[in-house]
């Protein structure tokens, strides 16, 4: 009797522990990428946000063209 409430005592005190849980995790993300591989997300994003550059670099290239079209006028194109 006293074994089965020693138990249950351990096993509550181990379910609230942060650093179980926490293990948990890592070995169920660890099992995850070995079945389905890693996340695209975490191997640097797949670029679908921004396509052809950061923001700066297409507002430059814009910039860029908006100005040679205001030089050399429509005739270019």
């Amino acid at each position: 009797m006293w074994l089965r409430v020693l138990e249950v005592w351990l096993t509550a005190r181990l379910l609230a522990s942060p650093s179980f849980h926490r293990g948990v995790r890592v070995i169920h993300k660890k099992v995850h990428e070995l079945r389905h591989g890693k996340d695209p997300a975490e191997m640097g994003g797949t670029n679908i946000d921004h396509p052809g550059g950061s923001e700066i670099q297409r507002f430059a290239k814009h910039f860029r063209d908006e100005v040679k079209e205001q030089f050399w006028g429509a005739r270019r194109k």
